[in-house]
């Protein structure tokens, strides 16, 4: 039977302490080469996202420069359009044309005033003035009779307009109706029906702040079934009507002139238009 001394039992306990130091020191040097490969993986996780934020950051930048781009460029091009519209002479006829329909609404005048002054609208509007310097003479009037009176209506068209004309061959069925009303005025849809007639047309200038439809204030000359509705007795006004016997009379009179010369219904004859400040 053997016996372990002291001294093999020291020895022994020498040696396994050893190994264990020894698988201690290996472990340690297995975990220090695995700790560089897990700290060099953690950048290459962690760089991912952040590449992928700078991408889109630098993405939405380049869309924000292109629009800015388009924005200015469209803007550039629309301000040399007006420009070369409305301070140029290049576009002339289709300025005038812009102008005089602008200026002869209610509503939409503005769309002259934002670009002109009032010295150049007014330059143009002098085109659509009509000069009247000599009366017309009702007796030198021949009044033919044809077959045919019922009302006609025709399309006309022209260089920048197109239009309809009513030919009333009875000048007899052709009234000028007031169509005031307490307050307002009246479309002319209603006061065509309100009158049984088959067709009407705007008479003389009326003033209706803002376009809101009030439209009652009378402020061009009227004279209707031989009486002053608007105007002053004394001043001649360029006037259009028809006489007592249903012809056509133009000229510049004042009130007892015009009925002198036998006047029954009339209208002032100008161009009216109004910029709002």
């Amino acid at each position: 039977m053997k016996v372990d001394t002291k001294d093999t039992k020291n020895r022994k306990a020498e040696i396994r302490k050893k190994n264990l130091d020894r698988i201690a020191a290996v472990k340690k040097e297995e975990k220090q080469e695995e700790l560089p490969k897990q700290q060099e993986e953690i950048p290459k996780q962690s760089q991912k996202p952040s590449m992928k934020k700078e991408k889109k950051r630098k993405s939405l930048k380049h869309k924000f420069f292109i629009a800015f781009k388009v924005l200015f460029i469209l803007i550039f091009l629309g301000l040399t359009a007006i420009y070369l519209f409305f301070k140029t002479d290049l576009f002339q006829e289709y300025k005038e044309l812009w102008v005089q329909t602008a200026m002869t609404t209610m509503n939409h005048q503005y769309l002259a005033t934002w670009f002109l002054s009032d010295e150049e609208i007014e330059e143009i509007m002098k085109k659509l003035e009509v000069e009247n310097n000599e009366n017309s003479d009702s007796d030198n009037i021949m009044v033919v009779e044809i077959e045919n009176k019922e009302p006609t209506i025709e399309k006309i068209t022209g260089k920048g307009y197109v239009g309809y004309v009513m030919q009333v061959p009875d000048a007899s069925k052709v009234k000028l109706v007031d169509g005031r009303k307490s307050g307002r005025g009246s479309k002319l849809s209603e006061i065509v029906k309100q009158n049984n007639a088959l067709g009407g047309i705007n008479a003389g200038g009326f003033y209706d702040p803002e376009g809101n439809g009030a439209g009652n204030v009378l402020v061009d000359t009227v004279i209707m079934n031989k009486k002053l509705l608007f105007g002053n007795k004394t001043t001649r006004y360029s006037l259009i009507g028809l006489s007592e016997d249903n012809k056509l009379v133009l000229g510049k009179y004042n009130y007892q002139e015009a009925l002198d010369a036998g006047i029954e219904s009339a209208v002032e004859f100008r161009t009216i238009y109004y910029c709002k400040w």
